[in-house]
């Protein structure tokens, strides 16, 4: 050590013992080396002056230092974090989402709020009738029901409801909106077949999709106003998923290319990785979404594709109809895709046969997987979550905290007391949560 590098560690523990504080157990004179190196070019009294800031966090550093086996086992350069949190994913556990108490079987989609928090689905009841179920933090309450048959489509961050059912007379379609434990009906869509809500954002507008004679049109809800729907343009988007502020992907044409829907009404085709003719953007939030590319197959593939799923969990027969076409009648395989729609970029995995199904607003996205459910993150970093083989996600907190989703196979309980030809038709389903 030079002699004014000496010098300024014997100011510095003169300065200590004037202040009154406990002894620190790092070697100061080795602190003050450390420092040095990046700061040497900058003035004595600069040094006196952060050293005179310091003073009232020495023990706490002193101990820091220590407890990682102080200065003589490890260099510590001033000011580095000694410890990291953990990285996202690095420590999950699933569980499977328990029903509301009493008889009833759990079945539909598994939806979720950007938190993780709240999460909805649907519960058969023994009268034949479905109802909403809301989970906060994973306890479970039935909601007031609509119609015969109530599916949650979304929820917010304030634990706001928003679904679609029918009326069990004549089957009319009904869209409703479940906040503070009232249930509303939303207004129905004229010229239109069918409506249903699909997305809820925090100032409570809705956003979903009309649709007549297999044309598709998005429609709103606002919050405010009389509750008249509007309808957006252009026509024949079909939405998959709807962002927080509105933001619609899906897919657009008979070709089914993916598609992305601004909330000022611009938008745009997403961009196919070379090769591919076909795709839909399932999920979509901040600048992200997520969902799957048709790739021609030019060599065995290494597993079997699986079809997405339309809204509800149904697979989506157009689909495979369009993956048919894509390729002139030829077989096509669907790889997970992502997409930055800030550059338009699309990034894919043709190694993996199933498409993307939820993003978070950090870019993280989840899919099932043949090893098991999969996330993976910005950079490409694929991480195996723990759980049934069959896991199907759904839903992705932003935190990286929380997943929903559920099993790809359903259960039918043949001894339970529900009605046989209803629980035939609807199944069990096995939803769950994954905690990080």
């Amino acid at each position: 050590m030079t002699d004014e590098l000496e010098e300024r560690a014997d100011d510095v523990r003169v300065l200590l013992e004037t202040a009154h504080v406990p002894p620190a157990r790092a070697d100061l004179a080795r602190a003050i080396t450390a420092g040095a190196v990046v700061r040497r070019r900058r003035r004595y009294a600069a040094v006196a002056a952060a050293t005179v800031c310091a003073l009232a966090g020495t023990a706490v550093a002193g101990q820091a230092l220590d407890a990682t086996g102080g200065g003589d086992r490890m260099e510590v350069p001033i000011g580095e974090t000694v410890t990291a949190p953990p990285g996202p994913f690095t420590s999950c556990a699933v569980r499977a989402l328990a029903p509301p108490p009493g008889e009833g079987s759990l079945t539909g989609q598994v939806v979720a709020d950007p938190t993780g928090r709240y999460a909805a689905a649907s519960v058969a009841l023994p009268d034949g009738t479905v109802r909403p179920v809301l989970w906060t933090d994973g306890e479970p309450r039935l909601l007031p029901g609509v119609g015969g048959s109530a599916q949650p489509r979304a929820v917010n961050s304030s634990g706001v409801v928003v679904g679609g059912g029918a009326l069990v007379d004549d089957g009319k379609p009904l869209a409703w909106i479940l906040r503070d434990g009232q249930m509303r009906l939303l207004a129905g869509v004229p010229g239109h077949e069918w409506w249903i809500p699909l997305a809820i954002d925090e100032r409570g507008d809705v956003t979903g999709e009309a649709w007549r004679a297999m044309r598709f049109t998005v429609v709103s809800w606002p919050a405010v106003g009389d509750g008249s729907p509007i309808l957006a343009e252009p026509a024949g988007v079909r939405g998959s998923g709807i962002g927080a502020d509105g933001t619609v992907v899906g897919t657009r044409g008979e070709d089914a290319a993916p598609y992305v829907l601004r909330p000022d009404g611009t938008g745009r085709t997403l961009e196919l990785p070379p090769g591919a003719s076909t795709g839909q953007a399932m999920a979509v939030r901040g600048d992200w979404a997520a969902g799957w590319v048709g790739l021609p197959v030019t060599s065995p593939p290494s597993s079997v594709a699986v079809a997405p799923r339309a809204q509800g969990g149904e697979t989506d027969r157009r689909v495979l109809d369009l993956l048919g076409k894509a390729s002139g009648g030829g077989k096509v395989v669907t790889a997970p895709a992502r997409w930055d729609l800030r550059t338009g970029a699309v990034e894919y995995w043709p190694d993996r046969a199933m498409p993307a199904t939820a993003v978070n607003a950090a870019g993280w996205v989840a899919m099932p997987g043949d090893g098991g459910p999969t996330v993976i993150s910005p950079e490409g970093r694929a991480i195996t979550l723990p759980g049934p083989a069959d896991g199907y996600p759904t839903a992705l907190s932003d935190d990286n905290r929380r997943l929903y989703g559920e099993r790809l196979q359903p259960t039918v309980d043949a001894d339970a007391s529900l009605a046989k030809e209803r629980r035939a038709k609807v199944g069990t389903t096995e939803l769950l949560m994954w905690h990080c």
